[in-house]
């Protein structure tokens, strides 16, 4: 299902922490939360799954998979991240 709303929205506090906006961009200098809609997260989740995790897999020797967890896990953060 498409919609209109933005993949991310900031919440800014000022200086105080006492008022709170919103933002469909990240403002520069303050204090933000960045949130993702979750369709957005799962779907870039699937599509690393699909093209990038299989590099940090391998098959050794009689059919057996090794995964390099480590790897994979900071490849899928950065990868989530926009890295």
């Amino acid at each position: 299902m498409k919609t209109n709303a933005p993949e991310k929205i900031y919440l800014v506090n000022d200086d105080l922490n006492i008022k709170r906006e919103w933002y469909k961009t990240k403002q520069v200098g303050f204090d933000t939360t960045e949130y993702t809609r979750t369709d957005v997260f799962i779907e870039r989740a699937e599509n690393y799954l699909k093209d990038q995790f299989i590099k940090d897999v391998s098959v050794l020797s009689g059919g057996v998979v090794h995964i390099n967890f480590s790897t994979a896990i900071k490849n899928f953060v950065n990868y989530m991240k926009g890295e």
